[in-house]
């Protein structure tokens, strides 16, 4: 995010978003007009390294359209769109915009369910604001999406994802990782009777993406000078830090052997699992010690890519773990989305679910007042909007930010490497 790559591609994508945006605002229609066949759409990852958290999340989508009934004769389709580049395998904030554009140029299209990645939500905000389509994230973390005093330091233009005149119309459920940056270092600080030090030395690396860069730069400030009144005056010290520029076996080798001789007492990944970070601790081996957040977190792709060596990695992620849900809409969600996908679903299938569920309430109670939904009607109305869903009770503040109470769930790899094992909840207000 400081680097002069970040800054030139952040502004160099804005630009080229903002041309497709304005291209698009001189056609199409942006309400349902005369048919009776509304679409939700979703943009996720779904293939390649990030299928992991990004098809469990789509599964999650999926669920809540095949439960609707939007009444007054509509029909609801669901359109899901893969951002992950044919080229690279990984999500991709060009290929992002590209379906965004796609669902755009679709008058039915009322709302969309993603991004699930920060940095592609960098470059789908500005067609959303200026299509008035409704986005909602269940898993987008970066603070500068919604807070502009965020967005210099995390290389966002904050003025090309809203333009002056256009109303926002990006939302996103979890909280962002100013908390989550906190509460990951103070997690490092802490002992642990009988179970782990105070781990005092890091050594940090980064995925050299809006996520990763803003999450480790939110850890590093609260693990060198904590604001936690528990911790005062128990900070820690960097003995490293770089940025994994691609998953290049030989050039993760080094930097492997570089942390390992800078002896800290553990490594922070800001990132996520397709840009390198589990090869990175498939080098490191399973005796190092290293954390991160929702990138990595309860992924299962994490496992498998970095193999045995996964043990000794804890981190959070920014969502319930669905083990807590044992009763009520919880528990029936659950036990849907088992019974249709023959898997038990991962924290993001429960934001999404929530998400899709918010849209297409805001799209019913349009229908319900005898009006014909219109993007912007649905924009207003998921403003307003108070949703209990089966994460929480969920509304929005005016940035677009939940305004409820957000739940961060930590979890840590199996000493053999085969599994994450969720360990507890911390909730958050505000």
């Amino acid at each position: 995010m400081h680097s002069k790559f970040s800054r030139s591609f952040a502004m160099s994508a804005g630009v080229a978003v903002m041309i497709i945006a304005l291209a698009l605002a001189a056609c199409g229609k942006t309400n349902a007009g005369s048919s009776k066949t509304i679409t939700l759409g979703s943009d996720l990852p779904t293939t390649g390294g990030d299928a992991g958290d990004g098809l469990p999340t789509q599964n999650g989508v999926q669920l809540a359209v095949n439960q609707a009934n939007l009444g007054g004769g509509y029909t609801l389709k669901y359109e899901p769109l893969n951002d992950v580049s044919t080229t690279s395998g990984k999500h991709d904030p060009q290929t992002g915009a590209t379906n965004l554009t796609k669902l755009a140029s679709d008058s039915t299209v009322m709302a969309v369910v993603g991004p699930f990645n920060s940095n592609v939500a960098v470059s789908e905000i500005p067609i959303s604001s200026q299509q008035n389509l409704a986005l909602i994230s269940p898993s987008n973390t970066n603070p500068g999406l919604t807070l502009q005093q965020y967005a210099q330091q995390n290389s966002i233009n904050f003025s090309q994802l809203y333009p002056n005149g256009q109303p926002a119309c990006y939302f996103r459920i979890p909280g962002n990782d100013v908390i989550q940056g906190t509460l990951l270092a103070d997690i490092a600080l802490t002992p642990v009777p009988n179970k782990k030090p105070a781990f005092k030395k890091v050594y940090i690396v980064d995925d050299n993406e809006t996520y990763g860069q803003g999450l480790a730069a939110f850890f590093q400030a609260e693990f060198t000078s904590p604001q936690n009144p528990q911790l005062t005056g128990q900070g820690g010290t960097v003995v490293g830090h770089d940025s994994i520029t691609q998953d290049n076996a030989s050039a993760l080798k080094s930097l492997a052997t570089k942390i390992i001789n800078a002896k800290p007492d553990f490594v922070f990944y800001g990132g996520v699992t397709s840009n390198g970070g589990a090869t990175l601790k498939a080098d490191l081996g399973a005796k190092v010690i290293m954390e991160g957040g929702d990138g990595i977190a309860d992924d299962p792709t994490w496992l498998s890519a970095a193999g045995a060596a996964a043990a000794n990695t804890f981190g959070t992620v920014a969502a319930p773990d669905t083990s807590t849900f044992t009763s009520g809409p919880a528990a029936t969600f659950v036990t849907q989305y088992t019974a249709a996908f023959g898997s038990a679903p991962i924290p993001y299938s429960a934001s999404s679910y929530d998400a899709a569920n918010i849209e297409i309430q805001a799209i019913k109670g349009i229908i319900s007042a005898g009006q014909t939904p219109t993007r912007q009607a649905v924009c207003q109305a998921i403003q307003k909007i108070s949703y209990t869903g089966v994460t929480g009770t969920i509304s929005f503040n005016k940035y677009g930010d939940n305004a409820g109470q957000k739940v961060y769930s930590v979890y840590q790899v199996s000493a053999d490497g085969t599994k994450w094992t969720f360990q507890q909840e911390v909730p958050v207000s505000g």
